[in-house]
């Protein structure tokens, strides 16, 4: 059966258990604002399902069947309610993510696919990209992990444990000016050494955690645009805290995972993605957009804005190439989401620059390009 007869399943998954002080800060201001009257809730884009629903001009066709969103607590969706205000602390959300929770969501993720969707196409949009693994875990065991080629659009690798990304941090605050590590500048606004994370399933780490746990293999893992990958300056660093980042991020390559990192020349990216899909030989196809990878372009609602992103049209045209192979080779789709989406810039336009964000825009091409 081919995958464009099939139900397009789409729901909401808002998990957002961001510890940064500033995103916490901006749930609160929204939280003191609600309390004054200040909000009306009927035109707030209150998560980015809402948000999609209501803006989307490719989400409303028939095809797309909207099944709504998975119960998540309030305190930690992008707009928390009124009663949740004692719990917006760093400190709250840390003790969540060690905890090891944001893995029981991922698991809750997996059932509600299991149970509400297949064998119909699940679209998620949602926020915490660790919400992915439970998406790859309900159709790895339906297809099998050795089936199923995943492709992530991502600026970042999301298979770095918590204690290297961190010890990275603290090098790059200490050197700003010897090794760019995603806009170091940015670090001068948190105390990293206050930050307590420990090794956990999180939206910066699950990748390894499928990996290891055989969900997907990393043979059939391609990310696209990403802006971390080590590149001769960072690889000739003698720190250790640098070279345990460095051997992380390339033993995945030995491995067998293919990276594409973001360049100036972008006829390169598209070259190299067309190499890697030349030779695949899997059945089916699972896509994953995390819009930072555009992120200061077109995209000004991504969670995580420390770079400057691909062009859109450089996205679009990465899109074509893969649904091409995927008619070629006769493979199907079998699984699409979005995540990472920053709700409260979500369709925004700056007041002073007058520059409006293209997130929907951005989604609603990558939709129309697929289905």
């Amino acid at each position: 059966m081919n995958y464009l007869e099939k139900k397009i399943k789409v729901f909401g998954a808002a998990l957002d258990p961001n510890d940064d002080p500033l995103k916490i800060l901006a749930k609160c201001t929204y939280i003191n604002r609600l309390a004054q009257n200040l909000i009306d809730l009927q035109i707030e884009i209150v998560d980015p399902y809402d948000g999609l629903l209501k803006h989307s001009k490719i989400l409303h066709q028939a095809k797309f069947v909207k099944l709504g969103k998975v119960p998540i607590e309030s305190w930690l969706t992008p707009k928390p309610k009124i009663e949740d205000f004692h719990l917006l602390d760093p400190r709250t959300f840390q003790e969540f993510t060690n905890s090891g929770a944001v893995a029981e969501y991922s698991i809750k993720i997996e059932s509600y696919i299991k149970e509400q969707i297949l064998p119909d196409i699940p679209l998620m949009i949602g926020v915490d990209h660790s919400l992915t693994g439970g998406a790859l875990g309900a159709l790895s065991e339906k297809y099998g992990p050795e089936n199923i080629l995943v492709i992530i659009f991502d600026a970042h690798f999301d298979g770095i444990p918590a204690h290297i990304s961190l010890d990275l941090a603290r090098y790059a605050k200490e050197h700003k000016e010897e090794v760019n590590v995603l806009s170091p500048q940015q670090l001068e606004l948190h105390d990293i050494e206050a930050i307590k994370i420990e090794d956990s399933y999180t939206c910066a780490s699950f990748l390894e955690y499928i990996i290891e746990e055989g969900i997907i293999l990393p043979e059939n893992l391609i990310l696209f645009g990403v802006q971390d990958y080590p590149g001769d300056e960072m690889q000739a660093e003698k720190d250790k805290r640098v070279l345990n980042f460095v051997k992380k991020y390339l033993d995945y390559e030995k491995k067998g995972v293919s990276f594409i990192p973001a360049q100036k020349e972008t006829a390169k990216m598209i070259m190299k993605l067309k190499e890697t899909l030349a030779d695949r030989q899997t059945s089916f196809v699972y896509l994953s957009l995390d819009v930072d990878v555009s992120m200061f372009e077109e995209v000004l609602a991504a969670r995580f804005m420390n770079a400057i992103g691909i062009k859109q049209s450089i996205l679009m045209e990465a899109v074509k190439i893969i649904k091409k192979f995927i008619t070629e080779t006769s493979s199907e789709l079998i699984g699409v989401d979005i995540m990472e989406i920053e709700t409260f810039m979500l369709n925004k336009k700056l007041k002073k620059s007058g520059e409006k964000d293209k997130t929907i825009e951005l989604i609603d091409g990558f939709i129309s390009e697929l289905f």
